[in-house]
């Protein structure tokens, strides 16, 4: 577990000024900035605070509960506010770890006062909850995010001291999540009406039943089996909350990952966009899939530090134009991209294909440490249990020989763990093992 503390100086408030609301986002007093993080005027107040209410819904939402954590729920984390250049952005990850939620604003979106680029906690209690669900289409409503103004701590004021938790797959999730939207593709697409009745027929209760759905002109049809283009939807019951946004947004876009089942449903309202990211099986959190264990594994870290460095709270990273500024080679680029998604410094926007640059609020200090996949692959490599026989390898492990060949859909091996999983959830460890001796040869 992750014992993270966030210290707010005051609870998150929709305040009633003289020139309307004021949505005040308390942010965590350990990096908040004496002029606060943004001030700015909502343009579309009620989709904007749906939005908000429905990243609240999905960070306070479990969707599977093992039967080894009934007495032991996750309490809520906050979500995770960014502010960059050109665009603000929202984040949350459900307790389960099943479901990521993303509210992008673009500069259309608001009316901008002050900006300091950085990311933070951002306090979403349920009285703040219970007013944004008023906020309609011609509320004046306003923005900000930390302090208003530098002012002296007395006595009387009291700071908000949030202890939570954090199991480390669900730090891992959120880190882990990106790597799965950045290898999605488009699926299909449905306008305003047919999202709705898309939205509004789906189950009303839980419901794990494996569906396929695929874009038939306008409308989206369901069925049991797959057929050419359609997207997998198990836990339908988790796009619930995208439905009293329907009705507001100019379609339902959906894209998805073919290797893992995973699939992303973005609301479109034009100058922003709500992303709800759907793991491929409710009860499979993404901080088990290992999609970025085969970059960390094959890791430079002084190219790692060389693209860190030209990190600064970008909201579009060209990895073209990174491989000009540190003089690394592309592939190399591309694997430090991948560590540092894994440590929380990036995210992905489907909407540009393409990384931001963001650092999660939370004490990853050990990437590591928190993938024991990794970390037994790096024992196997250093005890020398790799052995070549012609184009295949033979890693031993626990007196056991399993067998690594590469095929043209990637590696293979022989051991259980993957004949489980396949490809869906990343290497197994005799993969990555194989993978770090690859490299060594290489150099």
């Amino acid at each position: 577990m992750i014992e993270q503390v966030y210290h707010y100086t005051h609870p998150s408030q929709l305040r009633a000024t003289r020139h309307g609301p004021d949505l005040s986002l308390a942010s965590d007093q350990n990096i908040a900035l004496e002029k606060g993080f943004l001030k700015a005027r909502v343009l579309y107040p009620d989709v904007t605070a749906k939005s908000l209410r429905a990243i609240s819904e999905i960070v306070g939402a479990r969707f599977y509960v093992p039967p080894s954590m009934l007495a032991k729920i996750l309490r809520e984390a906050d979500p995770v506010a960014t502010v960059g250049a050109s665009a603000v952005r929202f984040e949350g990850f459900s307790a389960c770890c099943s479901a990521y939620i993303r509210l992008d604003l673009d500069d259309g979106a608001l009316d901008v006062e002050n900006r300091q680029k950085g990311t933070t906690n951002v306090d979403f209690g349920p009285e703040l909850r219970g007013a944004l669900s008023a906020v309609t289409s011609d509320t004046q409503m306003g923005l900000s995010i930390g302090a208003e103004a530098v002012e002296i701590v007395t006595d009387g004021d009291a700071i908000i001291e949030k202890k939570v938790s954090l199991p480390l797959r669900w730090v891992k999730g959120f880190a882990e999540v990106q790597v799965a939207i950045a290898g999605m593709e488009p699926g299909f697409s449905l306008p305003k009406v047919s999202a709705q009745r898309f939205l509004r027929g789906l189950p009303r209760g839980k419901n794990d039943q494996l569906v396929w759905v695929a874009g038939a002109g306008p409308v989206a049809r369901l069925s049991a089996r797959e057929t050419k283009g359609a997207v997998p939807l198990r836990g339908s019951h988790r796009l619930r909350v995208l439905e009293p946004l329907a009705g507001l947004a100019d379609s339902l876009d959906v894209h998805v990952n073919r290797a893992t089942g995973a699939t992303s449903w973005a609301l479109n309202f034009g100058t922003q966009r709500l992303w709800l990211v759907l793991n491929g099986e409710p009860w499979r959190g993404f901080s088990g899939d290992g999609g970025l264990l085969s970059g960390i594994a094959r890791s430079d870290k002084s190219g790692v530090a060389a693209v860190r460095a030209q990190l600064n709270w970008q909201d579009r990273i060209d990895p073209a134009n990174l491989v000009l500024t540190t003089e690394l080679a592309p592939d190399v680029v591309e694997i430090a991209l991948a560590e540092l998604a894994a440590g929380g410094r990036l995210g992905f926007d489907l909407e540009q294909a393409a990384y931001f640059h963001r650092e999660l609020p939370f004490d990853i200090s050990r990437i590591e440490g928190l993938n024991p996949r990794l970390k037994s692959a790096r024992t196997l490599h250093e005890k020398g249990a790799v052995q070549w026989i012609g184009e295949a390898a033979e890693v031993v492990s626990s007196d056991v020989i399993h067998k690594v060949t590469q095929t043209d859909s990637g590696w293979r091996c022989t051991c259980p763990w993957f004949a489980k999983n396949g490809g869906q959830r990343g290497p197994c460890k005799h993969m990555l093992a194989v993978e770090m001796d690859l490299d060594q040869r290489d150099d």
